[in-house]
């Protein structure tokens, strides 16, 4: 019998059909959207000082603190995608490690094609480990947290790909990062989630450069009876995840990205609510009751009537729903640095209930689906039904760079939409993929600015290597000059 690992290795090597490819832009564009309105956040603000700590920031960081920054800031944001069979959201970990792949990659420039197919093979590794590990079942009924058990591996896989790593050198790489994955605890609130999460990451990004110098891990690392993730046996659930069809990128394909800034589970219920008032016309103040009814699986996680945090207004049915009704708007900013709480609003937040329904588990996990029922005053109830509209798989540019517009109102930084869009769309090789990733995560106008003096300082100074100043250079070609 092949390995699993030699499998899992085989299909992150595969070469991604040109409309995956395709696809894999607008996530990349998504996730780069996410990475810059994570700034605004908290968790941005303590990956800014953590780097502080250590006497750099984003321009001069090595590529590993890059990758530990951004899987943190992109995952904390709630803006990123999500698959939704297996609970994961990959973009947080496959775009920081394909960020650092590209940063070491220094003189060697790959093309986009292997930029892209080193993103597919993230997806692939993160959707497959998610599923073994029990998905929705994972996620609701255990606790657990099928992102961070996948983040390592996925982040191994992308690096490695991009970094020209054969199939059983990605192999090594995601068992070497399977040994350092955690287990999988979430606890309350946001306090070290998306620290854990971004320390997986980078212990994943650590994994393929150690493949890449020679270091091997155990290929039958999941094929034994205690073989696991996250302190979870998943051997027969990864074999029965391995002989289902498979076709190149469908990892990718699956992945599903979001309209606003919310936990998945409860997007259906803002989009169902936002049909009822469009096409009806009501106003807030019209309604007296909203009943929201979905899959048993997750209505615990979203019914959540009262609480306080920028993390429990993005997973609760109650205020995302009176937000869609009242100030719509705030569904695309992810920092919410001070809540809703009108007598308005508090109001309609009160008349929101939260239901299961039983016939709708059967639509569950390959959607995420509401019934939003609302009733007016007179009388009048108007019912709709959400399923796959939102999160959703199909998307285009003009669909997204409305979104991306609105994410970037809310984070002021509406400037740098269109520049890094055009930029996503047409790089030919990991260093414009580079530059592009970089004018999207440093601080707005101090990408040329500030890559011009790291570099100037680095020759009069040395206080950086030549290495880090190569990478620059080629990155900002027409702004750091020749020294």
């Amino acid at each position: 019998m092949t390995s699993q690992l030699l499998e899992l290795g085989r299909r992150a090597a595969a070469p991604a059909p040109p409309p995956t490819r395709a696809l894999a832009r607008l996530h990349l564009f998504d996730a780069l959207v996410a990475a810059f309105a994570s700034a605004a956040t908290q968790e941005g603000s303590r990956a800014a000082r953590h780097r502080e700590s250590l006497g750099t920031d984003l321009s001069d960081a090595s590529p590993a603190d890059i990758v530990l920054a951004l899987g943190r800031r992109i995952r904390a944001t709630e803006l990123d995608d999500l698959q939704l069979e297996s609970v994961t959201t990959a973009a947080a970990a496959v775009i920081p490690a394909l960020m650092g792949a590209a940063a070491v990659a220094q003189k060697r420039e790959y093309g986009a094609d292997d930029v892209l197919d080193a993103a597919t093979a993230g997806y692939e590794v993160m959707a497959t480990l998610g599923l073994a590990a029990g998905g929705p079942d994972f996620l609701y009924g255990q606790g657990g947290w099928p992102s961070l058990s996948g983040a390592g591996p996925a982040a191994a896989a992308t690096a490695g790909r991009l970094l020209g790593l054969d199939a059983e050198e990605i192999a090594h790489a995601i068992a070497l990062a399977l040994l350092s994955t955690p287990r999988s605890l979430r606890g309350n609130g946001e306090d070290g989630r998306w620290l854990s999460f971004g320390l997986a990451v980078t212990a994943g990004f650590h994994a393929a450069l150690a493949a890449q110098s020679g270091s091997r891990g155990d290929l039958a690392l999941l094929d034994q009876d205690t073989g696991g993730i996250s302190g979870r046996e998943i051997v027969p659930e990864l074999r029965a995840v391995l002989e289902q069809p498979w076709q190149a990128g469908q990892g990718l394909a699956k992945a599903h990205l979001k309209q606003w800034a919310s936990a998945g589970q409860v997007a259906a219920a803002i989009d169902a609510a936002g049909v009822l008032q469009d096409t009806r016309g009501f106003r807030a103040d019209d309604v007296l009751a909203v009943d929201v009814h979905v899959p048993p699986a997750y209505r615990r996680m979203i019914d959540q009537p009262s609480g306080s945090g920028r993390m429990w207004s993005l997973v609760s049915a109650q205020y995302q729903v009176a937000t869609r009704l009242l100030h719509p708007q705030d569904l695309f900013d992810c920092a919410r640095p001070a809540l809703r709480d009108s007598p308005a609003f508090r109001r309609l937040m009160g008349v929101v209930h939260v239901h299961k329904e039983e016939p709708l588990a059967a639509r569950h996990p390959e959607s995420y689906p509401a019934r939003v029922a609302v009733t007016l005053r007179g009388g009048t109830t108007a019912d709709y039904l959400s399923d796959g509209r939102s999160p959703a798989p199909l998307w285009d540019w003009e669909s997204l760079l409305a979104k991306a517009r609105a994410v970037a109102a809310r984070a002021a930084a509406e400037e740098r939409v269109d520049p890094l869009c055009e930029a996503v769309i047409g790089f030919s090789d990991s260093a414009q993929f580079l530059r592009a990733a970089m004018s999207a995560v440093l601080p707005p106008g101090a990408t040329k600015e500030r890559a011009r003096a790291v570099i100037r300082l680095s020759a009069g100074k040395r206080v950086l290597g030549p290495a880090m100043a190569h990478r620059l250079r080629r990155a900002y070609p027409d702004s750091c000059g020749a020294g």
